[in-house]
C-alpha cells in the first residue's frame, strides 16, 4: 500500500482486498482522457467537421464507422498482446506509453483542422488518435479487471471508473458551457481547446498511473492460449455471448444519442448555444445515482438493476419526443430524469466481463483479452450508431419544412434508445445466462 508521502509505486492489491477510494481515483485518471475523446468524437466533432471544415454528414458518418472498425480490430489484438508479452516494465505499461505519444499527433491536427482541409488529413489524424486511444484503454481496462477477484468489489471498481469518467466529462462540459453562454465562443475555438486538452491529458494521466501503480504479479508466467482458441472459448460461453449482445444494443443507442444531441437541441428544439450546458445535466444526475445503483445491484442482483435502468432510459427517451421547442428548462428536466439511469449499463456490463475473465487458464492472465473482445462489440456498435444517425441526419437537416425536420431529428435521436432498451430487456429474460456471468465455468486452458 502507499503510505503518506511515499514515492514508491503502490503494490498490487491482494485478490480479495477492498480497493481504497483514493487508489480508485488514482487508477481511474486515464478515464478523464477517454471521456474527453469520446465526448469530442461523438458529440462535437461531427458538427465541427460538417459546419466548420466543410465535410458532408454522409462522409463523416463513414469516418465514424471506419474509426470504430479500426478500434474493433485493434482492441482484441492489443488485449491478447498485453496478456501474453510480459516485459521488464510490465505487461500493460509499455503499450500505454506508446498510446500516450500517438494521441497528441492525432488530436491536434484533427481538432484544429482548417476550413477546406483535405479528407485524407482528417482520416490520418483520426487513425492516429484512435490507435493511441486503443493502446491505452485496452491494457488499462485489462489491468482494471485484475484489481480484485471479489464480485461486489468489481462492481465497485467499474462503478468508480464510470463515476470518475462522468466527473471528468462534467468538468469539460462546464468549461465549454461557460465559453458558450458567457463568451459566445465559436465551435472552432472550442474544438481547438479540446484538442489541446486531449494532447495534454494523454501523457499526464498515463504517466500518473504508471508511476503510482505496479501490476499484479501472476502466480505463473505461462502465456494465455493462442488468440484464436481463446476467442472461440469466449464465444462458446453462453454468458459471454449474452454480454456481447447487450454491448451491441447499448453501444448503438448510446452513440446515436450522443452524435445527434446537438442537432436535437439546436436544430429540433431551437436551443442554440445551450448544448454544453444541457449536456451537464445527465452527468450531474449520474454522479448522484451511480453509487446507489451499485449498492442496489448487490442487494437485488445485476440483472434486475439492468432491466430497471434500460426501462427508465426508454421512458425518458419517449418523453423527448413530446417536448416543446425553445424551452431549455423542459429539456433540462427530462435530461435530469434520464441521467438517473445513465451509465448503469456500462458499469454492470464491465463488472460481468471481469467475472468471466476469472477462469481456469492454467495460471495465465486473460483479462486484457476479455476486455478487448468485449470492446469489439462495443466499438462496432458505436460506429454503427454514430454512422447511421449521421447518415439519417444528412437527409433531414436541410429539410425546408421545419415541423417535419424537427420530428425527424427527434425520432433519429430517440428511436435507437427506445428500440435498444426493448431488445436489451428481451435479452435479459435469459436469467440463466446472466447469472452465469457471476459463476463462470468454461475453461480457456
Amino acid at each position: 500500500m502507499l503510505s503518506g508521502g511515499s514515492r514508491q509505486a503502490i503494490k498490487a492489491y491482494p485478490a480479495d482486498a477492498r480497493v481504497s477510494r483514493f487508489h480508485l481515483a488514482a487508477f481511474t485518471l486515464p478515464v478523464l482522457l477517454f471521456q474527453a475523446i469520446e465526448m469530442a468524437w461523438r458529440v462535437y466533432l461531427p458538427r465541427f467537421l460538417n459546419l466548420d471544415v466543410g465535410i458532408g454528414l454522409g462522409l463523416i458518418g463513414a469516418l465514424m464507422l471506419g474509426a470504430r472498425l479500426l478500434d474493433a480490430l485493434a482492441d482484441p489484438v492489443l488485449g491478447w498482446v498485453s496478456d501474453a508479452l510480459p516485459t521488464r516494465f510490465g505487461r500493460r505499461k509499455p503499450w500505454m506509453v506508446l498510446g500516450a505519444g500517438l494521441i497528441p499527433l492525432g488530436a491536434l491536427p484533427l481538432f484544429m483542422a482548417p476550413a477546406g482541409a483535405p479528407f485524407w488529413m482528417i482520416v490520418t489524424a483520426s487513425l492516429l488518435l484512435h490507435l493511441g486511444y486503443s493502446l491505452i484503454i485496452t491494457p488499462h481496462g485489462g489491468w482494471g479487471l485484475e484489481l480484485s477477484q471479489d464480485k461486489h468489489q468489481r462492481t465497485r471498481i467499474m462503478g468508480a471508473k464510470v463515476w470518475f469518467g462522468i466527473a471528468g466529462s462534467l468538468g469539460l462540459l462546464g468549461i465549454l458551457a461557460v465559453l458558450e453562454r458567457a463568451f459566445d465562443v465559436s465551435l472552432r475555438t472550442e474544438m481547438a481547446l479540446v484538442g489541446v486538452a486531449i494532447a495534454l491529458l494523454a501523457p499526464l494521466t498515463v504517466l500518473s498511473v504508471i508511476f503510482l501503480f505496479r501490476e499484479r504479479e501472476m502466480a505463473t508466467a505461462s502465456a494465455p492460449p493462442p488468440p484464436g482458441r481463446l476467442l472461440l472459448a469466449m464465444l462458446r460461453d453462453r454468458a459471454m455471448r449474452t454480454l456481447l449482445q447487450l454491448y451491441l444494443v447499448t453501444g448503438i443507442a448510446d452513440a446515436a444519442a450522443m452524435s445527434s444531441f446537438l442537432y436535437l437541441s439546436e436544430d429540433a428544439l431551437s436551443l442554440e448555444h445551450w448544448g454544453a450546458s444541457l449536456m451537464m445535466i445527465q452527468p450531474i444526475a449520474a454522479l448522484v445515482a451511480l453509487p446507489l445503483w451499485s449498492r442496489l445491484s448487490a442487494r437485488i442482483g445485476r440483472r434486475r438493476v439492468l432491466m430497471m435502468s434500460y426501462s427508465w432510459q426508454a421512458i425518458c427517451a419517449a418523453a423527448l419526443l413530446l417536448l416543446p421547442a425553445d424551452m431549455p428548462l423542459a429539456l433540462a428536466v427530462v435530461l435530469g430524469l434520464k441521467g438517473l439511469g445513465w451509465g448503469v449499463d456500462f458499469m454492470l456490463l464491465r463488472a460481468m466481463v471481469a467475472d468471466l475473465s476469472d477462469k481456469d487458464s492454467g495460471g495465465a492472465t486473460v483479462a486484457g483479452s476479455y476486455y478487448g473482445v468485449s470492446s469489439i462489440a462495443l466499438k462496432i456498435a458505436m460506429g454503427l450508431g454514430s454512422g447511421s444517425v449521421l447518415w439519417g441526419l444528412s437527409f433531414v437537416v436541410d429539410e425546408e419544412m421545419v415541423g417535419a425536420r424537427s420530428l425527424a431529428i427527434r425520432l433519429l435521436h430517440c428511436a435507437p434508445i427506445m428500440i435498444g432498451a426493448l431488445v436489451a430487456l428481451h435479452i435479459l429474460r435469459d436469467k440463466e445466462a446472466i447469472e452465469g456471468c457471476a459463476n463462470p465455468t468454461v475453461s480457456v486452458a
